[in-house]
This record gives C-alpha cells, structure tokens and sequence, in this order.
C-alpha cells in the first residue's frame, strides 16, 4: 500500500492551545488541487478522438473506473483509500466529461449545465470535504 498517500485530504489534528491545528493540514486549495482528477480528464480528452470511432459510450466508462482505481490508490495509507474522496473526484469526473460534450451510457447533461455544475462542484467540494483526523 502507498505509504505517503500523495492525494489523501489532511485535516490537522487540534493541539489544547486555542483549537489550533496541530500537524499537516490541507488548506482549500490543495485540497482542490488533490479531489480534481485532472490527470484523468486528460486522459479522456486524449483518447476520447480514437474512442468516438470505435467505442462510444465505453471509453467514458473505462476513465471512470481509471479515476476510482488511481484515486483509491492516491489516498490510501495503513487506513486504506479515502473513499470519500475518491467519490468527489468521481462525480467531478462526470460532470467533466458532460462539460467537454461527453455522456455516459447514453445520458447527457446539457454542456452549460455541466459546466456550471463544474464550477460548483469543484469550489464546494473542498470546503465541505476537509479530510479525515490524523491517526
């Protein structure tokens, strides 16, 4: 298992001083850097030319169970993954392939509509999600 956990959401544990955190903390913004799946997104929009031609609705599928796979892997520790989010990231993934024109299984979200859901999606969610306690 992954012993550094790279994408693993941090919250610091807090010290008798003021409720301070004490110990790693993720502020907002690498906690949004951490639940995007970026380098999935990437991957999806590389192959989505090739994959159009040959196996529509399927590559999307195939990307998703890439952003569960990589995610699950990026944030576990002795605990095991961060299930929570691996989730986040797995519905920023959705809502990023219908903002780029894509769907899944044949369901479409209108492309402004999913563009704006990204917006949200991506602001809120590391404010919401801010990590488990250290062990």
């Amino acid at each position: 298992m992954n012993g550094s956990a790279p994408l693993r959401i941090r919250r610091g544990a807090r010290g008798a001083l003021a409720g301070r955190p004490v110990g790693p903390v993720d502020p907002w913004i690498t906690r949004l850097a951490k639940l995007v799946p970026a380098e999935i997104v990437a991957v999806y929009l590389a192959g989505r030319p090739i994959a159009e031609a040959r196996f529509e609705g399927v590559w999307p599928l195939v990307c998703l169970v890439l952003v569960i796979v990589v995610r699950a892997w990026g944030t576990a520790d002795r605990r095991g993954p961060q299930w929570l989010s691996v989730l986040v990231s797995a519905v920023a993934f959705v809502l990023w392939v219908n903002a780029t024109g894509g769907g899944f299984l044949g369901w479409r979200l209108d492309t402004d509509v999913a563009s704006l859901g990204v917006l949200v999606w991506t602001t809120l969610a590391p404010v919401l999600w801010r990590g488990d306690e250290p062990a």
